[in-house]
């Protein structure tokens, strides 16, 4: 059999590995660190503190709700621009995010402290569980400024390639969160539940401002620069961020619903038990989270390129990765729940008992949450924020409410947990039904409701070993692709060489020859022009400053002058750094 141009899944299990483990530490730590931080609350005050903070916890999930949409819809908008190269777009992204950020801290800080009594008989509760409540919201309230600024930092380094730095950015701040916390409650500081509020406004205040330092001051594109308000782009951050924003209002409507039904039936007893399953979840969502947060910006940068085959491999990574992680996490939670009571300080004979039995249909929930999750992060990304939102809407209002409501009343507390099952499965099914409608409608999409009808047709793309025998076989093999397209012989000729001459140096400065390793190509015809894009995520190396830097050196004159042809004869030749890796474009 003739041998082929082949593509692997090399580059991008590099780059989504890198992304996919950053962002599911991060929302591990973070999820971790409030847990830890309900823990500590429990231990010093016991179930009227637990009780406190599952009243109060709509409040932050509002700062968070705002948080998102502006930080995590921006980046989303920004990952788009960065697909299509348009770096200009990309800083009046950021610099919209930014003063939007301190356009909401200052009215939210002022509104809140205004209204905070009706506030707090909103948020119901009643004796010390009421007098905690209120010492944390004020507090709170004090401190929301960094809350709704760690956004910025948290998401735009995920645009800039540096994801871990994003990931150790959560760390410093959960950690510092439960230091603060124990610190300023334990006998030491004596501060109570006004102490483990001050603990969270300050860990995210202090990390907020080294992460917009980070941002500013050591990444090559997150600029602010000087604009008016662009009503367009504004909208655009708005639409990209209301389905993280639906998200964490909903999950706010999910806690004041659980909370209320708990109360109606008499099951006061049981705020504790939810304190504990609602940290748990926060805790198996974080990992959920992470899985579909890594594939949002490298998904949004291909969606911008019109790159529909890499979108695809990615996505399947993704779900093999986030389903392998999800069974380990469940079978966790259902096969141990008497650990998550002790570890939360729950003694109260039913409260344990009850713990199981919410614990086992969290477990479930989470089979088909799983799947909600990555749909809705990846239907957003794909400018489908209307899906996104609809998955939202059902599996935490419509389908909760319906299904808590109704099994309440027949089976008690046991039905208020075993509706979290219920609502995530029959959101799963619906959206399958809603989107095998769309394409029944739309035949052209396929199952990732993606347009293939152009697909194929004058692109190719194609992996390359860092080895200069494949070099030469695909030099001389993208001959027969460049005819087939109707490329000027001038064209083809150039497109083989540069193959050739940019791939032997980057084989010779970036990669580790000792180990096999791949190189990315694609190759794009766009009009009577061609583009070639070439990526590998070996050491960061541009040819460009290397051809700067060493052309008149005589020890390195076949190198150079390999780069200087390719230079002299392309349109554009552009050398950036995507994903933290590196991402050669050139025009012929």
């Amino acid at each position: 059999m003739e041998r082929q141009l082949q593509r692997n899944n090399f580059y991008l299990k590099r780059i989504y590995g890198k992304y996919v483990a950053a962002s599911v530490l991060s929302m591990l730590a973070a999820s971790m660190g409030g847990m830890i931080d309900t823990v500590i609350v429990g231990n010093f005050l016991g179930e009227a503190g637990l009780s406190a903070m599952s009243l109060v916890s709509p409040v932050y999930l509002f700062y968070y709700t705002v948080g998102a949409v502006i930080g995590m819809g921006g980046s989303i908008a920004a990952n788009l621009y960065i697909g299509k190269n348009d770096y200009d777009a990309y800083r009046r992204v950021f610099t919209m995010s930014f003063w939007l950020t301190v356009l909401v801290c200052v009215l939210a800080t002022f509104f809140a402290l205004a209204f905070m009594e009706p506030i707090l008989s909103l948020l119901g509760g009643e004796g010390k569980a009421r007098e905690y409540a209120g010492e944390y919201l004020f507090w709170y309230i004090i401190g929301g400024s960094g809350t709704l600024f760690i956004y910025l930092p948290l998401n735009y380094l995920k645009c800039e390639g540096r994801p871990q730095a994003s990931s150790l950015l959560f760390l410093l701040s959960s950690g510092m969160n439960v230091l603060l916390t124990w610190l300023f409650m334990s006998p030491i500081c004596s501060m109570g539940m006004k102490g483990a509020s001050i603990a969270t406004g300050l860990s995210m205040t202090i990390t907020a401002v080294i992460g917009m330092v980070l941002l500013l001051c050591r990444t090559e594109n997150a600029r602010l620069v000087k604009m008016g308000v662009d009503v367009r782009m504004l909208k655009e951050i708005l639409v990209c961020g209301s389905p993280n924003g639906c998200n964490n209002l909903l999950n706010a409507w999910k806690i004041l619903l659980i909370n209320s039904v708990l109360l109606q039936i008499g099951a006061a007893a049981y705020l504790p038990v939810f304190s504990l399953v609602k940290s748990v979840s926060d805790l198996l969502t974080g990992i959920i989270t992470g899985v579909a947060s890594a594939l949002m910006p490298i998904v949004g940068v291909f969606l911008g390129e019109r790159d529909g085959g890499s979108i695809r491999r990615v996505c399947r990574r993704a779900l093999q990765v986030g389903g392998i992680l999800t069974l380990l996490c469940s079978g966790l939670i259902a096969l141990f729940p008497g650990m998550f009571c002790a570890l939360f300080h729950i003694t109260e004979a039913s409260a344990r008992e009850g713990s199981r039995g919410a614990l086992a249909c969290l477990a479930l929930s989470f089979l088909f949450a799983f799947p909600n999750l990555m749909l809705s992060g990846y239907f957003n990304t794909i400018k489908r924020a209307m899906l996104s939102n609809l998955i939202l809407f059902l599996r935490l209002f419509l389908y909760l409410a319906l299904a808590v409501y109704l099994l309440s009343s027949r089976m008690g507390v046991d039905g208020v947990w075993a509706g979290l099952a219920v609502a995530d499965a029959l959101t799963l099914g619906t959206i399958l039904v809603v989107v095998r409608m769309i394409r029944r409608r739309s035949p052209s999409l396929d199952r990732y409701l993606l347009d293939a009808r152009e697909e194929g047709q004058g692109e190719i793309s194609f992996s390359v070993k860092n080895d200069l025998d494949d070099i030469m076989f695909a030099s001389q093999k993208i001959t027969d692709f460049c005819e087939s397209s109707g490329l000027a012989p001038k064209k083809t000729m150039q497109v083989s060489l540069a193959i050739e001459e940019m791939l032997t140096v980057i084989i010779s400065y970036c990669m580790d020859g000792r180990r096999e390793q791949f190189i990315d190509i694609r190759i794009v015809k766009m009009g009577e022009d061609v583009l070639l894009r070439i990526r590998n995520s070996g050491k960061i190396f541009d040819p460009l400053r290397f051809y700067e830097e060493n052309r008149d050196n005589e020890e390195l004159t076949e190198q150079v002058l390999g780069i200087k042809m390719i230079a002299g004869t392309a349109k554009n030749i552009e050398f950036r750094e995507t994903f933290g890796t590196n991402n050669l474009m050139i025009m012929f």
